[in-house]
């Protein structure tokens, strides 16, 4: 179920944890260099060897393995760079990794496998389709990995079968050069009030499920469907064919003032290389959980469980972050440092969306309405991914 989040522990402020940790000498060389990059200490992979103990019979198996088919979402450099230090560790395990679509992660695995074929061993992000693969039972129970107990209850399927590898903030990003701060809305009612955000100013990508949905089922349905309407009717947003992270790379372009929702971790990096963009969360700030699970039917399934295991560790969630800036979901590291654009988000109420939601009533109500303004023109100009006229305007 959706939870509001207020505690420190929970509004990711912890501080860092002190104290003996793995001694630099012993650890892969990627890792040491993702340490100094965020300038942390070993000691914040304080037992780690107990969370990497997976039984010896998985690495004498993984060993006559053609290695786990892994379907993901990370960019291949990134996952290169979180495979180096893997790779270390396990130089007998092989991985073969593929970056995927969405179809591509879920039907057509799902397809395959009811015509008896297993494509993959490990998929990821599988939000929209996780329905079916429960329903077909088709996914392993990754409870007897050691790393499935370093994260909360709420991050990991009641039944075993996934487990949040990542979490995703799914808020606003918005051009510097084009908006004041002062602009930025407190709240998301705020964005309706204030006319600023009128006219086309925001792109609005049809992922409504990453930020919406998560708004509708805190605030209720009589809340949901007033917000939806205002916000096609009264902002006028661009409706754009292009999805999040071309989006972004858009509003860095001018051709919007802002976009929503806009990916975190793609507007650190386009802000690392330079870029004029921002990121913001009206309150409360609105998250995304992303599942990795592990077929019952892999065909490299030693292969799969330590891959698995040593991405939901501390070192694995750690790297995962210096590559692609990825939220970590391990418990012990929910920390201002492992957070992009921090400062819009720590310290405020989060809604983190539950993967229970994705087929719900609340869900088919709220896509139901969306669809109905989606798929009309609601101003001229606006709608697939076609330019507005007229010279870009600085910020009033």
């Amino acid at each position: 179920m959706l939870k509001w989040i207020f505690s420190a522990a929970t509004t990711l402020v912890l501080t860092l944890a002190v104290g003996s940790g793995a001694s630099a000498a012993d650890l892969p060389k990627a890792t040491e260099k993702a340490l100094a990059k965020l300038k942390l200490d070993a000691s914040i992979l304080k037992g780690l060897d107990s969370e990497l103990n997976v039984p010896q019979a998985w690495l004498d198996g993984a060993a006559k393995e053609d290695g786990a088919v892994i379907l993901g979402t990370w960019r291949e450099r990134e996952f290169l760079g979180m495979e180096a230090a893997f790779k270390h560790r396990y130089p007998s395990v092989k991985l073969q990794y593929h970056r995927t679509s969405t179809r591509a992660r879920g039907m057509k695995v799902i397809v395959a496998l009811k015509e008896g074929r297993a494509i993959a061993d490990v998929t990821t992000s599988i939000a929209d389709v996780y329905a079916q693969f429960k329903k077909m039972k088709a996914l392993a129970d990754l409870r007897e990995l050691p790393g499935f107990k370093n994260l909360a209850k709420d991050r990991v399927g009641a039944e075993g079968n996934w487990a949040a590898f990542k979490l995703s903030v799914r808020c606003m990003a918005y051009n510097k050069d084009l908006v004041k701060k002062t602009d930025l809305p407190k709240t998301w009612d705020d964005l309706l009030t204030n006319p600023r955000w009128r006219g086309g100013k925001i792109g609005l990508s049809n992922h409504p499920t990453a930020w919406l949905l998560a708004l509708w089922a805190a605030k209720g349905e009589k809340w949901g469907e007033n917000f939806t309407r205002r916000l096609f009717t009264e902002l006028d947003p661009q409706q754009r064919k292009e999805g999040m992270s071309a989006n972004t790379a858009l509003t860095i372009a001018g051709e919007f003032h802002a976009n929503i929702p806009g990916p975190e971790r793609r507007a650190k990096s386009y802000a690392d290389k330079g870029a004029p963009i921002g990121y913001h969360c009206p309150n409360p700030a609105t998250f995304t959980l992303s599942q990795i699970a592990m077929l019952e039917e892999a065909k490299n399934k030693n292969s799969a469980k330590i891959f698995v295991n040593w991405l939901l560790s501390r070192e694995g969630q750690i790297l995962q972050y210096v590559h692609s800036y990825s939220i970590p979901s391990h418990k012990a590291l929910q920390l201002p440092q492992f957070i992009p654009f921090a400062d819009t988000i720590v310290g405020k109420p989060a809604l983190v969306r539950d993967d229970e939601l994705m087929g719900s009533d609340i869900h088919k109500k709220m896509s139901s309405l969306w669809a109905k303004y989606w798929t009309k023109a609601v101003g001229k100009g606006r709608k697939g991914g076609k330019k507005r006229k007229g010279k870009r305007k600085q910020a009033q």
